[in-house]
């Protein structure tokens, strides 16, 4: 009966950790499709991303993706490059190859012009990233708005 109730909780649990996972997930694509176009409403989108996410404890690559993002760009919480670095670098130690784009852009924003390079070097040299850094011009480390 025990081992019963071990294994029920485990499915619960992990289910809960999935379905918060799941809505941080579809609040941040949600902000992702419009906030060129409505950025007040992206806003509320990915504060409620920023919330089902910092609810998920497992480590995953995506999470950290997303986190590293609205802390890059200011979406649904503050701005802060230190944090943005710290969730891009955990991404990519769990796996999350494109993520080097994202770093190559924050150190451009930064002013760490040689980590952006070796970054998008990275990239560049792989066909399967490379489109994630099609808005940064590889020769003057510019973004192209």
């Amino acid at each position: 009966m025990k081992k019963i109730v071990t294994l029920m909780l485990a499915v619960v649990i992990g289910f809960s950790i999935d379905f918060t996972f799941t809505k941080g997930f579809q609040n941040f694509k949600k902000g992702m499709k419009i906030v060129k176009t409505d950025p007040q409403k992206a806003q509320i989108y990915f504060q409620r991303a920023y919330v089902f996410l910092s609810e998920v404890k497992k480590p995953s690559s995506q999470k950290y993706y997303m986190l590293g993002k609205m802390y890059c760009n200011g979406w649904g919480v503050p701005r802060n490059y230190q944090k943005a670095e710290e969730y891009f670098k955990k991404a990519l130690k769990l796996g999350n190859e494109r993520v080097h784009c994202c770093l190559a852009r924050l150190y451009i924003r930064m002013g760490k012009y040689k980590e952006a390079k070796k970054y998008l070097d990275y990239a560049m040299s792989h066909n399967t990233l490379a489109h994630y850094c099609n808005d940064i011009n590889p020769k003057t480390l510019k973004e192209i708005k």
